[in-house]
């Protein structure tokens, strides 16, 4: 179980621009690494669509499911996310998670953060679907 949260519940918007901006930056792009200790961002990454898609099709995500544990990780899913959820919890691992996002043609990104900007997390998951 990790924990759910929308973008708007937990003010998540200037994360949310950071991953958006890098989303919108193009297929020339390569995987921008987001480093921004002053707004508690120690790593966040975002996949672009293409990126999401080759990332689904690795044992990464796997991998990634390891340093996002349950009880320890945000996730910030797209409202027309079809993982399983009620209103506090998703039911998904990080491979859920890309797997949804590259069969929809959306984006996945993962984060580092100061948990005192990440409602108290330390990990935070985010999927933006089209």
């Amino acid at each position: 179980m990790r924990i759910r949260t929308t973008a708007a519940a937990l003010g998540i918007a200037l994360a949310g621009a950071a991953f958006a901006t890098v989303a919108g930056a193009g297929s020339a792009s390569a995987i921008t690494p987001i480093i921004d200790p002053g707004n508690g961002v120690y790593l966040a990454v975002l996949f672009d669509r293409g990126e999401t898609a080759a990332l689904n099709g690795t044992p990464i995500p796997g991998l990634l499911d390891r340093v996002a544990p349950d009880g320890q990780t945000l996730m910030v899913i797209d409202p027309a996310s079809r993982l399983p959820q009620d209103d506090q919890s998703v039911y998904a691992s990080v491979p859920d998670v890309v797997g949804e996002a590259a069969a929809r043609r959306g984006v996945f990104g993962i984060g580092w953060y100061n948990p005192e900007f990440n409602a108290g997390y330390p990990v935070r998951v985010v999927e933006i679907l089209p």
